[in-house]
Formats: C-alpha cells, sequence, structure tokens
C-alpha cells in the first residue's frame, strides 16, 4: 500500500481508514506551499476536526511542520469508507458525483491509469532504435530514457 505515514503527524496508519483531504506541503528548504490532495490519519483528522458542532478548528490545529489541511475532498455529506482503486487502502471522503474512480493518493492514481491500458506501452516501434515498446503510457514514442535523450541530441543538433 502506498503512503505508509501520515503527512501531518508522521505515524504509520493502522487498521483504521485515514482521511482524503485537501491540503498543501511545503518541501524541505523551500518557502512555497504545494497544493494537492494527501491521505492523513484519524488522529490528526480529529485533532482538526470538532465532532460536537461539526466544523474546522483554527488553522493553527489543522498545520503540522510540513503539511496543512483544509477539508474533506468532495462537496457533498461525508461517506463511510472505501477502498481505494488502485491499492484497496480504506479512505473517508465527502461524496462528490465528479470523483468516480477515487484514489488515495497521486501515485496510485498513475497506476490505476496505466492498469487500465494494460501497462502494455503503444506497440508500436521505437522511433530511435526501432524496438517494439512494451511498457508505459499508451502514447509512448520511444522505448525508454536513451533513446529519448539520443532524439533530442539529433533534433538539436540538426536544427
Amino acid at each position: 500500500m502506498r503512503n505508509a505515514n501520515c503527512p501531518l503527524c508522521g505515524d504509520a496508519f493502522r487498521e483504521g481508514p485515514g482521511y482524503l483531504v485537501e491540503g498543501a506541503r511545503k518541501f524541505p528548504k523551500q518557502r512555497r506551499w504545494w497544493p494537492g490532495r494527501f491521505l492523513i490519519c484519524s488522529g490528526c483528522y480529529g485533532f482538526g476536526y470538532d465532532a460536537e458542532t461539526g466544523t474546522l478548528n483554527a488553522d493553527h490545529m489543522r498545520e503540522m511542520d510540513g503539511a496543512r489541511w483544509y477539508r474533506v475532498v468532495g462537496r457533498g455529506e461525508q461517506m463511510p469508507p472505501v477502498p481505494c482503486a488502485a491499492c484497496g487502502r480504506p479512505f473517508i471522503r465527502n461524496a462528490d458525483p465528479l470523483l468516480k474512480r477515487p484514489t488515495c493518493s497521486p501515485t496510485c492514481s498513475t497506476d490505476l491509469t496505466r492498469s487500465r491500458n494494460g501497462n502494455q506501452g503503444s506497440g508500436q516501434p521505437c522511433e530511435t532504435c526501432g524496438e517494439q515498446i512494451t511498457t508505459g503510457r499508451a502514447d509512448s514514442r520511444y522505448c525508454g530514457s536513451a533513446c529519448r535523450q539520443k532524439a533530442y541530441r539529433q533534433r538539436v543538433s540538426n536544427a
């Protein structure tokens, strides 16, 4: 399973479901916050959400060193735990008709997309060496990074 640790507290996920939230991350030696979706543990969610009033706590209670979260993903009411479409990890999100194949991370989303095309590549010959492309995206033009670099160098020298 992906994302073994909660980005807020750093603890490993336990058996219970996580919460898929919209938030931002700040990576080491950078000033900018990068928006995104990530999975947090139920302890961090409980710390930032007041169950009695049904509202979110103050911003500083929903932020740790390298991550902060704003809300649970989705626009409707909270749903029961659903499994990730790629890895099977259960997580909680809000109901939203636009979230057709919910995944717990960008990595799982990429894996799901590649598995849908069979992870077979395009089946076409590589534009540089002529070998058949057997892995990666369905619209791949090169069999690997070495051939891609070789084609780039040829284009630059011809220009």
